[in-house]
């Protein structure tokens, strides 16, 4: 039996943030290359509303789940590798994963605060939540374009991430993947 894997309840939520996150990555770019108009235009407005706010709900979803991770690392730190990794290796991985955390966190804040400056409705799934800023068009366009660059940067760090999963299982063919398995 593998001793140095991640419980099962960190595993399952690696894989539900997987999932979402690169869900609402991909709904994110379809925002960013149609724009609001443009995808009104694709796919009306009623679908077009459903996706802003499953996209908000789903936001909401993965900064609690990363705020969970966040703090997990914080008191349970990772398992150890077997074998040991080298420190070439280590620290790479190490800056990787607490850059995607940190993403992962400030992405939602950053959509969110931009949505209820620019007077927008924060649902999550069925309920509205409470306006907590003023409105400010430009605070909000502020917000939205930081909202955007983190959005990139987590893309590419995801890139580096699932590059790094395909090294590790394809090339090295260590147990590093199996650590975060679900199988």
């Amino acid at each position: 039996m593998q001793t140095n894997r991640y419980g099962y309840f960190r595993r399952l939520v690696h894989a539900a943030i997987a999932l979402f996150g690169l869900g609402l990555l991909g709904v994110g770019m379809i925002f960013y290359f149609f724009g609001f108009q443009g995808l009104q235009a694709k796919l009306g407005a009623e679908t077009t509303s459903m996706l802003y706010t499953y996209h908000k709900s789903f936001g909401l979803v993965v900064l609690v789940l990363a705020l969970l991770v966040f703090f997990m690392r914080k008191r349970g730190g990772v398992p150890p590798y077997d074998p040991p990794l080298a420190m070439l290796l280590r620290l790479p991985s190490k800056l990787i994963h607490w850059l995607m955390i940190l993403a992962l966190i400030a992405m939602p804040i950053l959509g969110l605060i931009g949505t209820i400056a620019g007077g927008y409705p924060v649902a999550f799934f069925d309920w509205s939540l409470p306006q907590l800023v003023s409105e400010n068009k430009a605070l909000s366009e502020q917000f939205f374009h930081y909202h955007m660059v983190v959005g990139w940067v987590l893309l590419g760090l995801v890139a580096i991430h699932l590059a790094g999963a395909y090294v590790h299982g394809s090339i090295a063919r260590d147990t590093v993947n199996s650590r975060m398995s679900l199988l």
